[in-house]
């Protein structure tokens, strides 16, 4: 590769010192690095500089350009990031010289009003008010589920069953895997474990009852939905694409992440 964008929280003084030094190592490689925003013009590929935010900032602008993406984690906690802060300067080697690999992963689509989101991580059907909980109704595959009195839903992705599903209670999912992971948060109901669903279904959640719902796609808001509005879920036909150098395993990450390292 010749030229890739950067996207970097540059609220985070730690996170634009490690862009500034990708850019610098890249340069080194003779591959020309850009700060990137909302556009990814002229670029072979996109690294996310950050916490996980940042990385499916990056990640969505990727999907939306048919570009691959890496991450380089600065934070505490890292899932979407393959690279860590002293790992830039292997890291822009790889990209100069083609070394990299890529691995795709499965994404999901909301859909609400003839309006779609695309989500890497999750879609979030939730209460507007926080002291008040939302009644939901769940469809799975045109067969009526349940309705749960709940803060909210989270429909996410195998890449997301890390993020809030995670905290929810759902299950960590390899995420070589195709599923949606559909996780209730802190339910008013007898059903309160997550449901892993085949790729192939299609999940309608109604928002009943007489109070409105909020709608996050991967953290950022998409839509606020009245009562009796309908959102769609399923598997979108966008795969995320992930460089990689393969080298961190799923249960070397998961040993990591979760600091099990001298368990």
């Amino acid at each position: 590769m010749k030229a890739i964008g950067v996207v970097v929280h540059h609220d985070k003084a730690r996170a634009a010192s490690a862009a500034e030094e990708l850019i610098a190592k890249c340069a080194e490689h003779g591959v020309v690095a850009t700060g990137v925003t909302d556009r990814a013009d002229g670029i072979e590929a996109l690294v996310g500089v950050g916490g996980d935010g940042t990385v499916l900032q990056a990640a969505a602008l990727a999907l939306e350009a048919g570009l691959p993406v890496a991450g380089v984690n600065v934070g505490r906690v890292g899932y979407l990031a393959e690279f860590e802060i002293d790992e830039i300067d292997r890291l822009a080697a790889a990209i100069a010289e083609d070394r990299l690999g890529i691995v795709e992963r499965m994404t999901i689509v909301a859909e609400h009003g003839g309006a779609s989101r695309y989500g890497v991580n999750d879609v979030v059907v939730e209460k507007v008010v926080s002291q008040r909980i939302i009644e939901i109704g769940v469809e799975i595959g045109g067969h009526r589920l349940a309705r749960y009195r709940t803060d909210g839903i989270i429909a996410a992705t195998p890449v997301g069953s890390t993020a809030y599903s995670l905290s929810a209670g759902g299950p960590i999912v390899e995420p070589d895997l195709e599923a949606i992971v559909l996780t209730p948060v802190a339910p008013h109901s007898l059903l309160s474990r997550s449901l892993v669903l085949s790729p192939d279904t299609e999940v309608r959640l109604t928002v009943e009852g007489s109070r409105p719902a909020q709608v996050n796609v991967d953290g950022h808001k998409a839509w606020t939905v009245e009562p009796e509005g309908v959102v769609t879920i399923r598997t979108s036909d966008l795969p995320i694409r992930f460089l990689t150098l393969g080298q961190h395993p799923f249960p070397t990450a998961v040993r990591h992440q979760f600091g099990l390292d001298h368990a």
